[in-house]
Formats: C-alpha cells, structure tokens, sequence
C-alpha cells in the first residue's frame, strides 16, 4: 500500500511541470496579428464560394462577415446582405425544417435553425436599426401566413425574436425593448412565460420592468392566456391552472417573490373573470383546439389562489370569492366531469417520492404496474443516492425491452452527475461504466474531470479520466459522434496540457477527412425514451463539441499549430468554420510592420 502511494505521489508531481507550462500563454507568434487575420478572412471566404448548401453558406457570410466588419464594412455588409437574402429563399423552399433523431424503436424530431433570424442575430451586434428593419420584414410575412400554420409553429418568429431580444439586454437595450414590443402585437402565450425567467436571469429588475407593461396590454385576454403571466410574480417555476405540468422553467436564483406584482396580476385576473361571465361572445365561444374549457382554467387557478390569498392578500379574500361564484355560475357537468379528471393527474405528478413507491408497491401487488409509472419515478426529476439506490430494483420490472434498456441507461447518467455533483469521484467512475454509449459517457467523463480539476489533489485524477475517453473513442468507427468526442477532448485536455489538446484536435481532423458528408451541427446529445402511450425526451448541450468554439479556444494558446490543423480540413466548409475561428483572437494584436504570407492552401 505504502509504494502504491509513493507511486501515486510520483505521478501528481510529475504532472505538476507540465501543468504548469501548459497554463503559460503560447509565445507571440509573429504572423498572428490583425493583418494577417484579414489576409485569412479574405483567402477561405473566397476559397469557400463554391460552397452552394444553404445552411453552410449562409454559416460561412455570416462567420466571414462579423469577422471583418470593423475593418471593411462595406464587404461585410455584402456578406450579411447575401446570407439574409439565401436565408429568406431558402426559407420559402423549404419553410420549417427539422431533423430526425433516434432509432427504429421511436425518433424525435429536432427543429433545424431558422436561418433568417441567424442573420438578424449576427446583425444585432453591430447595426440595431438594420436588425430591426430584417424583423419587420420577417414579422410582415409572419402575419400573412400564420392562419395556415400547422400546430407547433405557429409562434415560431415571435421565439426567435424574443431570443434576439433577451440576447440584446446588455449590449442594446433599445433594440430589446423594441423587439419585445413588437412582440406585444401579438397574442399571449408561452413564449412569454419562459421569456420573463431568461431575462431574470440577467437582470431582475429589467424583467419585472416588463412585467408590468405585459399585464395592462394583454389584461383582456382569456384567463386561460392570462395565466402564462401567472408564474413570474410568485417566483414559481410552474404557472397556475390545469395546463401547470405541461410548462417549467428553472427559477433563476436572484428572483424573489413580488407582492405588487402579485396583487397586480390577481386583479387582472379576477376582472377578466367577471367581464367573461358577463359577455355572452365569451361564454358561446368553443375552447380553443387541444384546450379545456375557459371555466376549467378559472376555477382550477382560483383553486391554487385562494390559500395564497388567505395568507398573503388577505384584502382580495372577498374578490376571490365573487370570482369563485362567477366562475362556478359557467361550469357544466362535463366541465366539472373534466376538471376532476386533470386534478387527479396533477396531484399524482406531485406526490412525495416516497408515496410514488407506496403506489408503485401497490399497483405491483395488484398487478396494475406499467412501465409509465416506473420511467416517471425517474425521469426529468432529481434525486438523492438514497432515494436513487430504492428506483434500481425498480429497474428490471420494466416489461418494454428497449424502455429498460434506455430508461437504466438514463438511470446510470443520472446518477453518475449527482455523484460527481457530491465530488463521490469514485461512484461517479462506476456509475458511468454502466453508460453504453460512448457520447454519453463521455460528458460524464467531461464532468468528472471538471470537478476533479477543481481539487490539485485529483489533477491526476483528471488525466486518467480524459484518457479512458480517449482510448475509448479511438475504437468507434470513424464518424461525426468520434469527432465531437475528440474535439471535446481537446477542450477538456486544454485547461491541462496543451500538447494533449493539440493530439486530440489533430485526431478529430483526421476523422472528419476520412468522414463522408459528417454533421458537425449539432452540440447536444439526445435521450429518448419510448413507451406505449408515452415518451420522455432528454436533451444535454456539450461545449467543446463544436468545431468553432474548439479552434477559437486552443489557437489562443498555440496559433500555428491550430492554424496547420485548421487548414489540414479537406472539406471547404469546415476548413472555412476552423481558420475564421482560429484567427479571431489575432484581431485583437497589434499591427506588426512585417507580417509573413504564407502560400494559399
């Protein structure tokens, strides 16, 4: 035991130089300056015109463009004229594109990017009134043809123009207020439930500002729209009614209750109850499609109310009630037939973790047990190494075969992140051999290492993590899941020891040349879980996965070597994507008076 140690002592301190050196800035490499930068920004977008594929043409303008706007604004203004127009041809072609991801046992669909409001977002940042010009051109169409939308994309520009406005809060608050004002125009819904806590996130104030020009303009709405505006004074991560398990939002953590904002919106909504039960327009009206009858939505929120009210707002108490009796003055036998129905399903989802085994162990004895009823125990709800050690056994009365295949695998990943979240580093390690997949395991390993970095007594740790990876990988076919992992290799290898995170970056070029057509899109990795009569879906973002961030981040450390990697692409596109991100940082360096240049590619 005692060589082991010594051993092991050996080993850490024996990283400790090159950990060292590798946290040292790269000597100054004389070519990376701004004019050479502008000499590679002009050399790829030109080498990259025969690039025809929308998608990646409109990514090259839009790259190219930003990278030389302060220096030749004219041209960039080319670029970003040229990309907008591609984008708005290729949008009445194609409309709303998606991609499919899963298997034959069941598939998701993932929406593709709206490339037009790429471009109003790289726009943005540089000229807010242009951004503003593209958006009501978009908005304009937008009104023409939202009547023949297919459900789900019937708010799609008013999302994308809200996360150009939320994008904008710091950098040019004039044009965020502009945009969510142009967004009042339109109808109440859940955009701007999730809207209000991403913009909380940022600044708190910003969004209670809002807030409260939300509540006036939109007071005449149903109750049923009404009460995407209900979450936010309360600081709660579910609105109020019926519909409250079908939305949620992470509350950000500077976000506090609001008592003005609380009272303000109860008497929006208590006034929109009484002016429903008077009009008889209101009351003949038929619920909207896929939606429970408007007095459903009242009496179930007012439901919710009424203890806040008794112990908060004492004041409202007798408003409360008068809006109780209007609404329950609306209620059929079918309504309340059907507000008893999703009552029961909300209080289910709501139940203690431990009265969810006591249902489990009793649906088992009566033989009621269902896969439904295990995977929900599981899924999209945290949970504590106790309580996660009483859901494994749990695990093999999933009768569906690929339902427990996919629902243990969620099972492990998991538990793997709580463990490394607990720094139990070594359950974290066992946890994660239990992941088949080698994507997903290695954001595991990614996260593992993180944490282990955070403590100089497990840097070794870190190293013997990201090599298991990396050995690992090396065995998987060539494909663009390998390149991912590796350049999130690289990533991971950077914070560490350079020469490491170079080896990585060059492996993953040499996968994508030996890669046919490879998509390097996407920077999440998706779970799915597909039963009869129900699905669940998780979806995990990974930095490092993308070829711009990676190349960006290892050419600040070593120019010329991330430089001859970028270059060493076969696909114009990529190798376009990689020298622009190499390079950016070289905008920043002074002018040199010599600057070298080297021979086109």
């Amino acid at each position: 035991m005692r060589s082991k140690a010594l051993l092991a002592l050996l080993f850490v301190s024996l990283l400790f130089p090159s950990i060292v050196r590798s946290q040292e800035p790269a000597e100054a490499n004389e070519s990376c300056d701004t004019d050479f930068a502008i000499f590679l920004a002009n050399q790829q977008m030109s080498d990259a015109g025969t690039v025809r594929e929308p998608a990646k043409r409109i990514r090259i303008l839009i790259l190219g463009a930003d990278f030389i706007w302060p220096y030749d604004q004219p041209a960039s203004r080319g670029y970003f004229t040229e990309a907008f127009k591609l984008s708005v041809d290729h949008f009445r072609e194609k409309g709303f594109e998606s991609t499919t991801v899963g298997n034959e046992k069941g598939s998701v669909s993932v929406p593709k990017p709206d490339y037009r409001f790429e471009v109003i977002r790289a726009i943005a940042k540089r000229d807010s009134v242009w951004a503003r010009k593209l958006s009501d051109e978009i908005m304009a169409e937008f009104e023409k043809a939202v009547k023949d939308r297919k459900p789900g994309s019937e708010t799609a520009e008013i999302d994308s123009l809200l996360n150009i406005a939320v994008m904008s809060l710091e950098s040019d608050p004039n044009l965020s207020w502009y945009l969510f004002r142009k967004v009042m125009q339109y109808p109440l819904d859940r955009h701007w439930y999730f809207t209000l806590y991403s913009i909380a996130a940022k600044d708190p104030s910003f969004a209670e500002t809002l807030y409260r020009e939300l509540l006036p303009r939109y007071r005449n709405e149903t109750p049923r729209r009404l009460l995407f505006l209900s979450a936010f004074p309360f600081s709660r991560n579910k609105i109020f009614g019926p519909d409250q398990m079908q939305y949620g939002a992470p509350i950000p953590g500077e976000l506090r209750s609001n008592p003005e904002l609380q009272q303000a919106f109860l008497n929006v909504f208590l006034d929109r109850i009484g002016t429903f039960a008077s009009n008889p327009q209101d009351r003949m009206n038929p619920p909207e499609q896929f939606r429970l009858p408007e007095p459903v939505y009242m009496i179930s929120a007012l439901a919710e109310f009424e203890p806040i009210v008794v112990a908060e707002i004492p004041n409202m108490i007798q408003r409360l009630s008068a809006a109780r009796a209007q609404a329950t003055s609306l209620l059929t036998d079918e309504m309340r037939s059907t507000l008893q129905t999703r009552e029961r399903q909300n209080s289910g989802s709501q139940l203690s973790f431990e009265e969810r085994i006591e249902r489990l162990e009793k649906a088992d004895e009566e033989g009621k047990l269902n896969d439904a009823m295990i995977v929900n125990l599981i899924f999209g709800t945290s949970r504590t190494e106790g309580q996660y050690a009483k859901v494994e056994p749990w695990l093999d009365k999933i009768k569906d075969e690929n339902v427990r295949r996919e629902t243990t695998a969620y099972f492990w990943f998991v538990r793997s992140q709580l463990a490394i979240k607990e720094s139990r580093f070594r359950d974290a390690e066992t946890y994660a051999a239990k992941v088949p997949e080698i994507d997903h395991r290695s954001i595991l390993a990614f996260e593992l290492a993180e944490a282990q970095l955070k403590s100089i007594n497990d840097t070794a740790s870190a190293y013997q993590t990201l090599n298991e990876v990396a050995k690992l990988v090396r065995l998987t076919d060539n494909s663009a899941t390998k390149a991912k992992i590796l350049l999130g290799l690289a990533t991971q290898y950077e914070k560490i020891n350079l020469g490491f995170a170079i080896e990585e970056l060059a492996e993953a070029v040499r996968v994508l040349n030996r890669t046919k057509d490879p998509d390097m899109s996407s920077m999440s990795v998706f779970r799915q879980i597909i039963g009869k009569d129900f699905a669940s879906y998780a979806v995990y973002s990974v930095p490092g996965y993308d070829i711009e961030g990676t190349f960006r981040r290892i050419g600040e450390r070593d120019f010329g070597l991330t430089l001859s990697n970028a270059r060493a692409l076969d696909d114009k596109f990529l190798r376009t994507i990689a020298v622009l991100s190499t390079a950016k940082h070289c905008l920043d360096k002074p002018r040199t008076k010599k600057t070298v240049r080297p021979s086109a590619n």
